[in-house]
């Protein structure tokens, strides 16, 4: 599915329907939500609601309110709410590691942050392949074989089997 269409489709609908209704009464907040978003998502946007979109089950499912997506004052950066009630894990229900893997495949900067009672706040910045390290990112297979020359086999958080136990 091409999640980044999906949720560019919602953005043009969300402000159709706010041009056709301004008889709103609080404050406008051009940071975020539909009137800060983009009218063209760019590469970059489009990579991080594909990533989101896959992470949650699909764009449409996933946990994140819309309202309040930050697209100004991240730098090039976006900052997407993740509702509370809807883990991040590892391995059974590998949100978390899909997030991870496909943040290094896209070369995209993840920072996972609090974002008070209501849940997470998944920041996304764009990177490069070369660069210093603010502004480049590995790519999944060179940030695995980072990681194992910095963790090196004989690690005691290496996995073995447990020894089987002598009768």
């Amino acid at each position: 599915m091409d999640h980044a269409a999906w949720a560019q489709s919602d953005i043009a609908n969300a402000k159709h329907r706010l041009k056709q209704s301004r008889s709103r009464k609080y404050r406008i907040d051009i940071t975020k939500g539909y009137e800060a978003a983009p009218d063209k998502l760019n590469a970059f946007q489009r990579s991080v609601f594909d990533i989101v979109g896959m992470v949650g089950g699909g764009i449409y499912n996933a946990p994140i309110s819309w309202d309040a997506i930050r697209w100004k004052g991240w730098g090039h950066g976006i900052a997407i709410p993740w509702k509370r009630g809807h883990d991040l894990s590892t391995f059974d229900f590998n949100t978390l590691t899909k997030l991870v893997f496909l943040c290094h495949e896209a070369r995209i900067r993840c920072e996972i942050r609090s974002n008070g009672f209501h849940g997470l706040l998944l920041c996304f910045w764009p990177r490069k392949a070369e660069g210093c390290v603010a502004t480049r990112h590995p790519n999944l297979e060179e940030a695995v074989t980072s990681f194992r020359e910095y963790l090196g086999d004989d690690h005691p958080i290496v996995y073995r089997e447990p020894a089987e136990v002598e009768a």
